[in-house]
């Protein structure tokens, strides 16, 4: 009994994300031209995933598990993921930018 009430919450929760996910990929737009987000998006995605992070942690770890030290746990941890994926991207992001502006460019048509 335990067990289900420890294990079902986070599955049904995770489940429903999923679904809602996939009828808005579905319904939304088919082809939308793509755009490069703001850093300043970028910074409240980040922050924003993290928060949402130790959300589920306090809710379904801390609250429904009785895991008392998993938010503590789940903050270090989770800073350190941050900080690294965040120089991850970054860096990649500056290498693609560099790869971007050394290849030749190809002549349109248009060009005289």
């Amino acid at each position: 009994m335990d067990t289900a009430r420890v294990i079902v919450p986070p599955l049904v929760t995770a489940y429903a994300i999923f679904v809602v996910m996939v009828v808005r990929a579905w319904r939304g737009p088919k082809e939308s031209p793509p755009r490069r987000p703001a850093p300043r998006e970028i910074a409240w995605t980040v922050v924003g995933g993290y928060l949402v992070f130790l959300l589920i942690v306090a809710v379904f770890h801390v609250e429904l598990a009785g895991q008392r030290g998993a938010l503590r746990s789940a903050a270090a941890g989770g800073a350190f993921l941050l900080a690294s994926a965040s120089v991850v991207y970054a860096v990649l992001l500056w290498k693609l930018r560099r790869w971007r502006d050394a290849r030749p460019r190809e002549p349109r048509p248009d060009d005289p």
